[in-house]
Order: C-alpha cells, then structure tokens, then sequence
C-alpha cells in the first residue's frame, strides 16, 4: 500500500516527540557528565616537570575539542527535537484549520448532511 505523502499522523508524531525530548533531556546530563568527567583530568600531565610543560598544551586542546565536539552533538539532537516540535505544532495547526474551514464552509453552505454536499460547493 503506497503512503500518502500529505497525510500526518498526530498521535505517532507526539510519540515521537516525546521520545526526542527524552533522547535531547538524555544527551544533556551525558555531555554534563562527560564535560565534569574530561575536566577532572586536566592535571593527569603533571605542573611543572618538563613533561607536564610539553604536554599540557597538547593535553588542553585535546580536552578543549572533545567537550566541543560533545557539546555540539547535543546541541544537535535538542536542535532535531525542537525541530521536530515545531514540525508537529504546524501540522496540527494546518490540520484543525482545515477542519474548521470544511465545518465553517458547511454551515455558510447551508449543508446538514453531515458532509454530503448534495452537488453544493
């Protein structure tokens, strides 16, 4: 059976939605926590020794772009679920202005029969 391409199912996407939001609340605390856990180690090269000062820097920039990448990646799983979101709202929006269109037009038609337009447009 083909699918309609028009056609949205709101309870599915509110599902769905539902569990974007858990996955975007999820990768939140895990970036927090990575973010905690990768800061608490910044003085595994030692202060002041001469391997401590030529890895430090090294050391720095590597802690510095994994919490980017980290917090890019959340960043961009809330970005999907509030996308996702707004996609619901506007589909509901389209769907129950369509409907009041199709009653609003029924009754200015004079049209009882409960969708039987009776050859009236």
């Amino acid at each position: 059976m083909a699918s309609n391409a028009y056609s949205a199912t709101p309870p599915a996407l509110v599902a769905g939605t539902r569990q974007i939001e858990q996955i975007s609340r999820l990768a939140n605390e895990m970036i927090n926590e990575f973010i905690t856990d990768v800061s608490s180690t910044s003085g595994w090269p030692g202060h002041n020794d001469s391997y401590a000062k030529q890895m430090r820097p090294q050391e720095k920039e590597q802690r510095e772009g994994s919490i980017k990448t980290g917090s890019s990646l959340s960043e961009a799983i809330v970005s999907i679920g509030d996308g996702t979101l707004t996609n619901l709202k506007s589909v509901l929006g389209t769907q129950n202005g369509v409907l009041d269109a199709i009653h609003d037009s029924s009754i200015n038609s004079g049209d009882t029969n409960t969708g039987s337009h009776n050859g009236k447009h």
